[in-house]
């Protein structure tokens, strides 16, 4: 593979890249790619039928039909359509990856956005998996500058460097040349927008939605000819002086590509991802000790800052707040030994065994430490599990599981895999999505979406 060089000094620059860099053949990042899609259409199969998707889907129901089928639905539509449809449902349930460079969910946005795009204009496996790693690569060299303050300030990555990071996707996949591709990508810095504040709304998995019709918007737009300021990334009216990154960032100029040195982080729990390491502690420390609910007076667990302004809700009145709470998930965890999906439904949220445990759970913030450079992830989640006896049980975790050093098992697939799809598809379609997703190269994209 041709060296990469993911700092270059303007959008220019890495467009350059994107238009000439050798077809991606590594097996590592092709592998992780492919790893991508099977988990995110899961994701989309078990999202298709919520609320937001559903809402969303209602919206555009006058958009008229096109070549891209939408999930879960008797219905294809023009594919900026069913990428905000199909992103949506990717995001509804918060049990797709993150992508840690930028802090996005990087998968939602960017594998609706290539199904779509794909199957509008018949691109095959090889070709989608190729642009995936590409687009991945834009979100790291944006979040390079931009995180963590961006996201600290705020900003919800998912929706601001997805949509640039899906016009780089889409550009690749359409084979747009440098210039085009420049301009693709300018046009979606003027459509990167949205806000934390969302989270625990039906707009939080739209923003998913939103960003990946901006990477197929953005792109056919430049391809039919419209252009933009070829750096709208650097200077005062860059987005980074707008959105909170830092332009003197040092340099992370290296020969691999982001998808191999930082993976992607699958989750094992349907919640927000600011929760994960503290369950992942709670866990570990209910089974290598046996514990029961009874026997525990209190859990404490203390956060880096930008994790703990996420889970905003203490006391969640539905599935969409409880998804972003501390108390709750914690509670699940320690009840019941895992977090499923089934966990949130509005009945589900109100169990009173599961309610009054939640009195049991506080969360603190690590402080200014882990707010600023890299400590959203340098600062670790410390638990500390008191006893009714006196003791106290603690575990400190830098990474959850499900990234690239502690990976999902393959039971870990299996069952989220399971866990998304059981009572959505038949067990002989079930297996059919699976075997494509497992041999997703030798498919067209309209095949991946047929389900």
């Amino acid at each position: 593979m041709a060296e990469l060089h993911p700092q270059p000094g303007n959008l220019a620059a890495f467009a350059e890249w994107i238009a000439q860099t050798p077809v991606i053949t590594h097996p590592v990042a092709l592998e992780t790619a492919r790893a991508a899609f099977e988990d995110t259409i899961a994701c989309m199969i078990a999202g298709a039928g919520d609320p937001a998707t559903l809402a969303v889907a209602k919206g555009v129901s006058h958009s008229g039909t096109g070549p891209c089928p939408v999930g879960g639905q008797d219905v294809s539509r023009p594919a900026e359509v069913a990428a905000l449809v199909n992103a949506t449902a990717a995001h509804a349930l918060d049990f797709d990856d993150n992508f840690l460079p930028a802090v996005t969910h990087a998968s939602a946005v960017l594998v609706p956005a290539l199904l779509a795009l794909g199957a509008e204009v018949d691109a095959n496996g090889d070709d989608l998996l190729d642009a995936y790693v590409v687009g991945l690569e834009m979100q790291a060299w944006l979040g390079h500058f931009m995180i963590p303050a961006h996201y600290g300030a705020g900003w919800h990555a998912t929706s601001t460097i997805g949509a640039i990071g899906a016009a780089a996707a889409c550009a690749r996949l359409l084979d747009l040349d440098r210039e085009k591709t420049t301009h693709a990508l300018s046009i979606a810095c003027s459509m990167a927008g949205g806000s934390k504040v969302q989270f625990g709304t039906l707009t939080k998995p739209l923003h998913a939605g939103l960003a990946a019709r901006a990477g197929i918007a953005a792109t056919r737009l430049a391809e039919g000819g419209v252009t933009a300021n070829p750096d709208p990334v650097f200077g005062d009216w860059g987005i980074i002086a707008l959105q909170n990154g830092n332009q003197t960032h040092a340099s992370n100029k290296r020969s691999e590509l982001s998808i191999v040195v930082d993976g992607l982080a699958q989750k094992r729990f349907p919640c927000c991802g600011s929760a994960h390491r503290s369950l992942d502690a709670i866990i570990y420390l209910r089974t290598k000790h046996d514990l029961k609910p009874d026997q525990i007076d209190r859990i404490e667990t203390e956060i880096p800052g930008s994790n703990y302004d996420n889970l905003r809700f203490p006391t969640p009145k539905t599935a969409s707040e409880a998804r972003f709470s501390m108390t709750y998930c914690g509670a699940l965890a320690m009840i019941f030994g895992q977090v499923r999906l089934s966990d949130f439904t509005a009945d589900a949220v109100m169990r009173p065994e599961v309610r009054s445990f939640m009195d049991k759970i506080a969360m603190q913030d690590a402080g200014l430490v882990s707010r600023t450079a890299g400590g959203i992830w340098d600062c670790p989640a410390r638990t500390s599990i008191f006893l009714r006896t006196g003791e106290v049980l603690q575990k400190d975790v830098m990474a959850p599981v499900g990234t690239i050093n502690t990976p999902l098992s393959a039971a870990d697939i299996d069952t989220k895999f399971s866990d998304c799809t059981d009572g959505k598809t038949g067990p002989g379609l079930r297996a059919e999505i699976r075997a494509i997703c497992r041999e997703i190269r030798g498919y067209r994209a309209r095949e991946i979406l047929r389900w």
